[in-house]
């Protein structure tokens, strides 16, 4: 290719003309990130704010040294053959405290090998909901590295969630998922006594047996109101009860509002419990004669869920909070939906977890009796 003019502005359309649709997209995506280090991100919006010291919160820090990073340099049997220095990253050490950190301590950059391109494309991969494989092949990493990027990324996302508060004129109701142990079989001898393959057999044989009637979906309490703020929560396995709806929507609604739902009895236990207005209807009814109070949202809801779960072909029940906050994110909840935003999120987000710990969560996150055929 042969550039003419000499001018920067010329250069550079010049150069765009040369590239291709998904080029241009990509260059669109790293012009609005605007984040080209992840050390000065950290540095612009935890050094310079309230919350400095990692462990006490003070602003009493001074610098304590540098120190290098390396990379390990792996073959392809994942044996390491060397080291590659990347870099160096400045410590901090609290007055106050007598810790020492870095800038990415407790953050989701804490020992991440990928580049803010990486991460950016991680980001883009979740919003237009990219398979593991897809999001490792674009940011040229391996598909462990995806999974653990993916997961991370959507667990940040439980803070802003416990801040949403439903106010108003709102709606709730259940919905079930099947149980699921996808990604660790084992699971299912602790849990039916017989592996995943043999237990499709005995429900073949045996089609009255279902997950719902052996009492065995998850259950889901959700809630929406007309602000589109949104909760969806897995709670227990089988029936839900007053104490479920309790536990989802406790601190989650303002006082004085309205709570349309169904018959379920739960509800208005639950609504006499925390002083709430609660209107209720039928199965065949879902909304008033004057249309200002319904269930028609909830319902939308839900139908719209199942439809986006599809796509993945089952999610396991561990996993199963995360991927909910993934729905209400690129569905409806538009706060973070920029590069910008999310990396500003990230930085601003302690993580006490470490990302390995994620996956070795139980298998199923609440209380529940084993169940053997």
């Amino acid at each position: 290719m042969e550039l003419t003019h000499e001018k920067p502005l010329e250069l550079i359309d010049q150069l765009i003309g040369h590239l291709n649709k998904e080029e241009r997209n990509s260059l669109v995506r790293k012009l609005n990130m605007g984040v080209t280090s992840i050390n000065d991100l950290m540095k612009s919006n935890r050094m310079e704010k309230e919350h400095a010291c990692v462990k006490c919160g003070c602003l009493n820090i001074v610098k304590f040294g540098k120190v290098k990073r390396y990379h390990s340099i792996k073959d392809k049997e994942g044996i390491t053959i060397g080291r590659q220095f990347v870099g160096e990253h400045q410590r901090y050490k609290c007055r106050d405290c007598g810790s020492t950190f870095v800038s990415t301590a407790k953050s989701a950059f804490y020992r991440s090998h990928l580049t803010p391109d990486q991460i950016s494309e991680v980001i883009n991969a979740i919003t237009i909901r990219k398979t593991i494989r897809d999001t490792a092949e674009i940011c040229q990493c391996s598909t462990k590295t995806s999974f653990r990027w993916r997961h991370k990324l959507l667990d940040s996302l439980t803070i802003p969630n416990e801040k949403v508060v439903l106010g108003g004129i709102l709606e709730a109701d259940e919905t079930g998922f099947d149980l699921s142990f996808k990604g660790n079989p084992w699971n299912h001898f602790a849990f039916y006594g017989m592996s995943a393959i043999e237990l499709r057999t005995y429900l073949l044989k045996h089609p009255e047996k279902t997950p719902r009637a052996m009492n065995e979906m998850v259950n889901v309490c959700c809630g929406i109101d007309h602000n589109r703020e949104v909760i969806a929560t897995p709670t227990n396995l089988g029936k839900c009860r007053m104490k479920h709806l309790v536990q989802t929507f406790d601190k989650h609604i303002e006082q004085r509002s309205i709570m349309c739902s169904d018959k379920n009895k739960a509800y208005v236990r639950m609504c006499n419990q925390m002083n709430i207005a609660l209107v209720q209807f039928k199965s065949d009814d879902y909304t008033t004669k004057s249309g200002d109070l319904s269930i028609q949202k909830i319902n939308n809801y839900h139908s719209n869920m199942k439809f986006w779960f599809k796509f993945f072909r089952g999610v396991a029940t561990k996993y199963l909070r995360n991927y909910l906050l993934w729905f209400n994110f690129v569905m409806w909840n538009k706060k973070l939906n920029t590069n910008v935003k999310y990396f500003e999120h990230l930085s601003n987000t302690v993580f006490c977890e470490n990302i390995k710990d994620i996956q070795k969560r139980p298998a199923i996150p609440f209380q529940a009796h084993r169940n053997y055929i």
